[in-house]
């Protein structure tokens, strides 16, 4: 069967389609404190404990009643009558209310004394100062990060319920051999999955990886129905454009409703948003760089609004070595190799195309040409996306002034980005 040409919905309008129809997965899971860094809490964690417990010696010194020590200094050094000796995080005893550093006090004959008045609640920690029993440690939808660790373990919480998503990889194609067997002619090693699985777990999902679904139909439609019956989201690697072994559609369409067939973005053309038992279905194109895009701008943006994040890229503005082409009725997304020029950055635009992995390694941002820009001249300053830390950026090769500088006519210096992009 031939299929014609699909019928591309604009990108913004499909991600915001997106957000707005897929409600985030009422599923937690309790996992250790110790583990929890990068996890989302599920609702507000209180503290089981008062903390401090009680009233507790902010210095070292001596625990005393301050009345005592009215009149020292002008007088010169009163006596303690009964000085109680602690040290920081003591426990003050019953009667006392102020603490008599050490460095204040002398001693003679056995008899401390102090030359320095000190006042109710002088160097005492008050029980409750940190936390009180009932109150919040952290609110619902907080990320925990590594010093909220301490602060749980500290108030007594061992372990947290925090928000989890399941998404399952459904690779399909007769010519995929899994990773591990040295393909033959015509036949490729499966990895889109294991790339999606990378990402999506960086944003705190659980990913399950299935095994390779031949060109069948119904092997295709049993896989779907068992992914998504077992997920809160599933994505179905290739399949998805116009040619005679493509059933990616067709199977969502009756197993469910295919809502997008077609978005006008490059690479990643094909790509399909389906709804099965009111879950998202996506399907990503085969070739990689196209299946790496589908993942980063739909499938990792959709996770976000659920409450799951992906560590963000960092933004850098940098001036083209080369003139970008861009087909205004697309949204494109430019794969760049930066390089470091003193105190400015160079971004040089790598050949387009959805195929060869060999691209993103060689990669390290990205620019998002939004639907309507067309070409960028050489020379322009655009702000990138990276996708690795700036600190490992290598040196520029070349001479910083051959490229010449162009900024955008009518926007500044700079070709901004969107948020969210």
């Amino acid at each position: 069967m031939v299929r014609g040409r699909l019928t591309l919905k604009p990108f913004a309008d499909v991600t915001e389609m997106v957000r707005a129809t897929f409600p985030r997965p009422n599923r937690t899971v309790r996992v250790p404190v110790s583990g929890a860094v990068g996890r989302v809490t599920a609702g507000p964690i209180y503290s089981p404990l008062t903390v401090p417990a009680t009233d507790i010696a902010a210095r070292d010194g001596f625990a005393t009643v301050s009345g005592e020590t009215a009149g020292a200094g002008n007088e010169g050094p009163v006596p303690l009558r009964n000085p109680c000796r602690v040290n920081t995080g003591n426990a003050i005893p019953p009667g006392y209310d102020a603490v008599v550093m050490i460095e204040d006090v002398v001693e003679e004959d056995g008899t401390w004394s102090v030359a320095k008045v000190v006042l109710p609640g002088d160097h005492i920690h008050p029980a409750g100062t940190e936390i009180r029993e009932g109150e919040v440690i952290l609110p619902a939808g907080h990320q925990i990060r590594p010093c909220d660790i301490g602060a749980l373990l500290s108030y007594g919480i061992t372990g947290v319920d925090v928000r989890a998503v399941k998404v399952g990889l459904l690779p399909t194609g007769s010519e995929l051999v899994p990773a591990g067997e040295r393909p033959g002619p015509g036949e490729v090693i499966e990895s889109n999955t294991a790339v999606a699985a990378a990402w999506l777990g960086e944003a705190g999902a659980v990913c399950t990886r299935y095994g390779i679904v031949r060109d069948d139909p119904e092997l295709l439609r049993q896989a779907i129905e068992k992914g998504v019956g077992e997920n809160d989201l599933l994505l179905v690697s290739a399949g998805s454009s116009a040619g005679t072994r493509d059933f990616t559609a067709g199977v969502i369409g009756d197993l469910g409703e295919v809502l997008v067939h077609g978005i006008a973005m490059k690479p990643g053309k094909p790509a399909i948003i389906g709804r099965i038992d009111k879950k998202p279905v996506i399907g990503i194109p085969g070739y990689p760089i196209a299946a790496m895009t589908a993942v980063r701008e739909l499938a990792l943006p959709l996770l976000a609004e659920w409450g799951f994040y992906a560590p963000p890229h960092e933004r850098l503005r940098a001036r083209l070595s080369g003139t970008v082409l861009a087909d205004p009725g697309f949204d494109e997304f430019i794969l760049l190799s930066v390089s470091r020029a003193g105190d400015r950055y160079i971004a040089t635009p790598l050949p387009p195309g959805a195929g060869t992995q060999m691209m993103a390694v060689h990669s390290n941002a990205y620019l998002h040409v939004h639907a309507g820009t067309g070409n960028i001249c050489e020379g322009t300053e655009v702000e990138v996306l990276l996708t690795g830390p700036r600190a490992l950026i290598p040196e520029f090769v070349g001479r910083w002034e051959s490229v010449p500088e162009r900024p955008v006519q009518g926007a500044g210096t700079a070709f901004p980005l969107k948020n969210g992009s």
